[in-house]
């Protein structure tokens, strides 16, 4: 249990670093081998593509071979690599992504190997990224810190490369493959439409950084709860509830900034449910799974750039479809008879 323990808290803790780092790189580093901003906007597409649509293919190829140990490692040496040289902003936009990417697909697979297929450990996985995000934006010029911290998640990720990773294929999953795409568009439904909402959705009043951090905080903790309580209340349950209530809340954020923070919560509660239905979905492929979950996002960011406000009708009526495509996409995932689901 103790040796669990410490498995998961590294991949976190480190997952914090990774997000932290990239982030810091792209806002305070890229921007010096940039001449316009149309380039550097170029340059952070670039690597919003490789570090998470472009993590499909390395999935597959993850998936193939069954190499699931020092990818992380590898990807943080690139990471590192890029703080060190100076080169192509492209180049160097597409191989920290690169290294976003591949941190994620071992961490993911890995985590998903000691989870016994339940959502709390995904929860507490992908959970500190927000607060790697957050951080990386507001303290984006401390270049020596961030490599500091890369250089100390290569020293961590050390550790676990000594537990083996081994997938426990006891779930009985008779889903045919028409039912696995269906699923996975479903479930890909409702994460771009969580990802556009996350970056349109936007409060005036959040200027400052307390505001800010207790923001993300909230983001956090909602992706660890919802793991946590859909583990125990069931998927279904979780997801529609924490759906439903985060629409008003969020609504009602723009004037009351504790509804804010509880809509933010609750909104993300279903990323740990719906990356482990994923997961579950795709037993045999779970880097491909994992890969998914963030090529979603990245369409997600895609849309966001289109000039469309987000209204309190818009955003009610898009959290409303997202419901709808995680009902449909649960359902045809019970058909898989899933042991260890809670209907």
């Amino acid at each position: 249990m103790k040796k669990k323990t410490s498995f998961i808290l590294i991949y976190s803790l480190c997952h914090f670093i990774v997000d932290f780092g990239c982030t810091a790189f792209i806002l305070g580093r890229l921007p010096y081998f940039v001449y316009t901003d149309n380039q550097f906007l170029i340059a952070m597409i670039i690597y919003n593509f490789f570090a998470f649509a472009f993590q499909v293919p390395l999935g597959y190829i993850l998936d193939k071979f069954k190499v699931y140990k020092y990818i992380s490692i590898i990807g943080l040496c690139l990471i590192g690599l890029c703080y060190l040289i100076n080169f192509n902003a492209y180049l160097l936009a597409m191989v920290v992504g690169i290294g976003n990417a591949l941190f994620h697909l071992e961490g993911g697979v890995n985590i998903y190997s000691v989870s016994e297929k339940k959502a709390f450990l995904n929860g507490l996985f992908v959970a500190p990224g927000a607060l790697g995000i957050f951080l990386g934006t507001m303290f984006y010029g401390h270049t020596t810190l961030a490599t500091f911290l890369i250089f100390l998640a290569i020293c961590l990720l050390f550790f676990v490369q000594k537990q083996e990773v081994i997938m426990k294929e006891d779930l009985e999953n008779k889903l045919d493959n028409s039912r696995v795409l269906l699923i996975v568009i479903f479930i890909g439904l409702s994460i771009i439409v969580r990802s556009i909402l996350g970056i349109k959705v936007v409060y005036s009043w959040k200027n400052t950084f307390v505001l800010g951090l207790i923001y993300a905080i909230s983001m956090v903790l909602g992706k660890a709860l919802g793991g946590f309580l859909a583990d125990r209340l069931g998927l279904l349950k979780v997801a529609l509830g924490s759906f439903f209530l985060s629409a008003i809340c969020l609504v009602l954020g723009y004037n009351i900034h504790m509804f804010a923070y509880i809509g933010i919560l609750l909104f993300n509660m279903p990323m740990a449910i719906t990356l482990t239905i994923l997961e579950n979905t795709l037993s045999k492929k779970i880097a491909c799974a994992v890969g998914l979950n963030t090529m979603f996002l990245f369409i997600g960011f895609l849309i966001g750039f289109i000039n469309i406000t987000i209204n309190n009708f818009i955003l009610v009526g898009s959290v409303m479809f997202a419901m709808l495509a995680f009902f449909i996409a649960y359902k045809l995932y019970l058909k898989g008879e899933f042991s260890n689901e809670k209907n």
